[in-house]
């Protein structure tokens, strides 16, 4: 291979890893020295609120359901305002003689049972047109368990009419009853306190994710509601209603409580289907997003940047095969190597800044070892999901990994 050739492909990786890193630098400060973001607006009394519809999706979640209803009960929302619809996507198992036990139990709690299971998009998109109660939509999976004041909080940042969506904080409830936990603990908070919480204080786009996040009806229905069939509806929705003008917020105090998998095998299933699901992204926004000339330089850049998923993590496999051709062909190695290195290490810079500014537990400090041998399981759940994409590979629901309630 030639140098020409060589140089040629490395151009294009080792701008990735440059422009990565330096994201990861400027959101790692966003957190430490700018000012956190107010929900928007005050909400004066009951009269003030606005009419939510709860929806919670459910396939095979039998021995969720009632952790779930009980969560749902605690809400503090005035009860004429509130419905909540409990969706059974034709399970196969008693969630839906579970979820039509709670319903029967409680005022304006409804049963929803599909025939035919749908996925979680189609499902969410039944329910709206079955129901039309709501100015506010609010989205739960099975294994979530909101405070009793995140609707009232979730209600005050949309005083703001160009809030299309919020998405909350999800404390993770089993950081340490695996390493892979672990993990994902680790990077569920990276994610959230870091890189959401960065996007939200500078105004670039903060991503909505799955569950414990609200969508104000009406623009939601202009858009065409959840995307049938996405692995990532919130993610195509995050992308959407930026490009149509809206808004989305990070709202730290409306938390809710999740699980994350326990065993390696359960991280990677749910790692690459979130791939897919940001490859889909990619493929469906990322032109719209180039043309889209109105958009400050910035915030289009950083649409590219999350719609383009782990390009990151590809481009390091790039890079490291780049170092091993150049060493064995007498290159210039070092300096690729340099480069892995400088990428590898601003993540961990993360890390450890978030776990010094929410003054994590000694458990959590002494596990952290564990992040740099599952960082390898994430880049090969990034490539993975590329592949299944590439090769477009058939889609199926699966399950999320948890430990039922007993």
């Amino acid at each position: 291979m030639t140098l020409f050739v060589t140089t040629l492909i490395a151009f294009p990786i080792l701008t990735i890893l440059l422009i990565f890193t330096l994201r990861r630098i400027v959101f790692l400060a966003a957190i430490l020295v700018s000012p956190k973001r107010s929900g928007g607006g005050t909400l004066t009394g009951e009269g003030d609120l606005p009419d939510v519809l709860v929806l919670a999706s459910c396939r095979d979640e039998a021995g969720m359901i009632p952790d779930l209803a009980e969560s749902l009960r605690r809400m503090e929302y005035p009860q004429k305002k509130l419905q909540v619809v409990l969706i059974d996507d034709a399970s196969t198992d008693g969630t839906a003689a579970a979820m039509r036990g709670q319903a029967e139990q409680a005022a304006g709690w409804n049963f929803f049972k599909l025939p035919n299971n749908l996925g979680k998009a189609a499902a969410l998109n039944a329910a709206l047109s079955r129901y039309p109660f709501g100015e506010l939509i609010y989205i739960l999976d099975a294994d979530h368990r909101p405070d009793p004041q995140a609707l009232i909080r979730l209600a005050h940042y949309f005083k703001d009419p160009q809030v299309a969506a919020v998405t909350g904080f999800t404390e993770i409830v089993n950081p340490i009853s695996s390493p892979s936990a672990y993990y994902s603990t680790v990077e569920s908070y990276v994610n959230q306190l870091v890189t959401i919480r960065a996007k939200d204080r500078l105004g670039l786009a903060p991503a909505l994710l799955g569950s414990n996040c609200g969508y104000r009806r009406k623009i939601l229905m202009e858009h065409g509601g959840f995307r049938k069939g996405a692995f990532s509806e919130d993610s195509d929705l995050t992308v959407t209603f930026y490009k149509a003008g809206y808004k989305v917020r990070f709202a730290e105090d409306v938390v809710s409580r999740q699980q994350v998998p326990q065993t390696v095998r359960g991280y990677l299933k749910q790692h690459i289907r979130w791939g897919r699901g940001l490859n889909d992204v990619s493929k469906t926004h990322s032109l719209d997003i180039l043309r889209k000339r109105k958009f400050p330089f910035l915030l289009r850049l950083e649409l590219l940047l999350f719609a383009s998923g782990y390009l990151d993590r590809l481009a390091l496999i790039g890079a490291g095969i780049l170092t091993v051709y150049s060493y064995l062909s007498g290159g210039p190695f070092r300096f690729y190597l340099d480069v892995i290195l400088v990428s590898l290490l601003t993540p961990f810079m993360q890390i450890i800044g978030l776990f010094i500014r929410e003054r994590m537990s000694a458990a959590m400090w002494l596990r952290l070892p564990l992040v740099p041998l599952f960082f390898a399981l994430d880049i090969f759940a990034a490539s993975r999901a590329m592949l299944d994409t590439v090769l477009d590979r058939s889609r199926s629901w699966g399950r999320t990994e948890r430990v039922e309630s007993r």
